[in-house]
């Protein structure tokens, strides 16, 4: 796309696509659909839309995100979003818990901010909340930042799986009864993880009993957990 006369901008992300690896399955290409408005100094705002395949899975935009945006001053139509300006999870995490933990140094002098962020174990149930993780900490997860969000790599073996209707996956989305390897080196503890498959081979693959699985978990809070899908063979 030639942009004639370029200016600066940002786009806002009114609707996307979903994540393409948070059902748990990898896809190569992913194609991302952006419903939003463009805004630039000297420019009313204006409704567009991006669909394309140059997306960073690991800078997946959400609803509400803010991203950075070259467009052309003549038809702010024609944009191109500046993916390299664009924070990953990881660093998006990385950033918001550095400026917590300065905000509560700040607050409390002589206690330090927790170094993870996480929901207290106690803490209503969300409907939002899936695995025990909201669908933007699901996203931080699986882009590499779940230290952050005090979760830890460790390994799970399937026990049983039940499907969970309705779904609209290939291979149907599953609650998997696991028994999780403790992190620490104590003693495992039995937890139920939720994914969705492309196919159903995938998932029979996936959900057979005795099938160890690798899993991202909250040793603090044992509903949090995740399939690690960057570790999947």
């Amino acid at each position: 796309m030639r942009i004639t006369n370029p200016v600066d901008g940002s786009l806002q992300v009114v609707a996307c696509s979903p994540f393409p690896d948070a059902a748990g399955e990898m896809v190569l290409c992913p194609r991302c659909d952006i419903d939003g408005v463009v805004t630039a100094e000297r420019l009313a705002a204006v409704a567009v839309q991006y669909s394309g395949y140059d997306v960073p899975k690991a800078k997946w935009p959400q609803p509400g995100a803010v991203l950075p945006v070259t467009l052309d001053l003549a038809d702010p139509t024609r944009f191109r979003i500046e993916w390299d300006r664009v924070a990953t999870g990881h660093e998006a995490a990385e950033k918001l818990a550095a400026h917590l933990r300065g905000e509560q140094q700040a607050d409390t002098p002589g206690h330090p901010f927790p170094r993870t962020w996480r929901e207290e174990k106690h803490a209503a149930p969300s409907p939002a909340l899936i695995n025990g993780l909201t669908p933007q900490q699901t996203e931080i997860a699986l882009a590499g930042g779940a230290a952050a969000l005090g979760l830890v790599p460790t390994t799970a073996k399937v026990l049983s799986a039940h499907e969970v209707q309705p779904s609209s996956a290939p291979g149907g989305t599953w609650d998997i009864a696991v028994a999780v390897d403790d992190p620490n080196g104590g003693a495992a503890w039995d937890a139920v993880t939720r994914m969705s498959f492309s196919s159903s081979s995938r998932r029979e693959s996936r959900t057979a009993a005795g099938v160890v699985l690798p899993v991202l978990v909250d040793p603090d809070n044992r509903v949090r957990i995740i399939v690690d899908v960057a570790r999947l063979s």
